[in-house]
């Protein structure tokens, strides 16, 4: 494992984290809400799903400049990117595989909308915020055991 070529790519990926966790708590005030509520109001059913998006964007980001520092080259998916940090030893398998299925979530938020969109799914995406954070654990993890921070 190596660590990120630029002290301007850790400064890349610890704001791109710092973003992440602003939508964490962003998204964590909304789960309170009931899902009839959830699906009635128009408004948050949008700021979650807008929410969802750029937070999992971020991840996105973040894998992909790893995995080229790393191995030269990102995959071409999303999922793929994710998982390959599983096989160069930065994510567990576990939180990979989830983030993999986040980055699925994301592609379906950015190209359905409005009632063609399952709204069970992402308010259930919002009662389990876990794997954003073990992501960014992780992450952390990483860049502390590579010297990057």
């Amino acid at each position: 494992m190596s660590a990120p070529h630029t002290d301007t790519r850790v400064e890349t990926i610890i704001e791109k984290a710092e973003y992440m966790e602003s939508c964490l708590t962003l998204l964590s005030r909304t789960q309170p809400i009931g899902y009839d509520a959830y699906v009635g109001d128009v408004q948050t059913r949008d700021f979650v799903e807008r929410r969802f998006e750029k937070l999992t964007g971020a991840a996105l980001d973040i894998a992909r400049m790893l995995v080229k520092d790393i191995e030269g080259n990102a995959p071409n998916s999303n999922a793929a990117a994710m998982e390959c940090l599983s096989d160069v030893g930065v994510l567990s398998s576990p939180v990979a595989s989830e983030m993999a299925e986040a980055a699925l979530f994301r592609n379906v938020l950015a190209h359905e909308y409005g009632d063609v969109l399952d709204h069970e799914t992402v308010y259930e995406a919002l009662q389990d915020l876990e794997r954003y954070r073990s992501f960014l654990y992780e992450i952390r993890d990483y860049l502390e055991n590579v010297d990057a921070l």
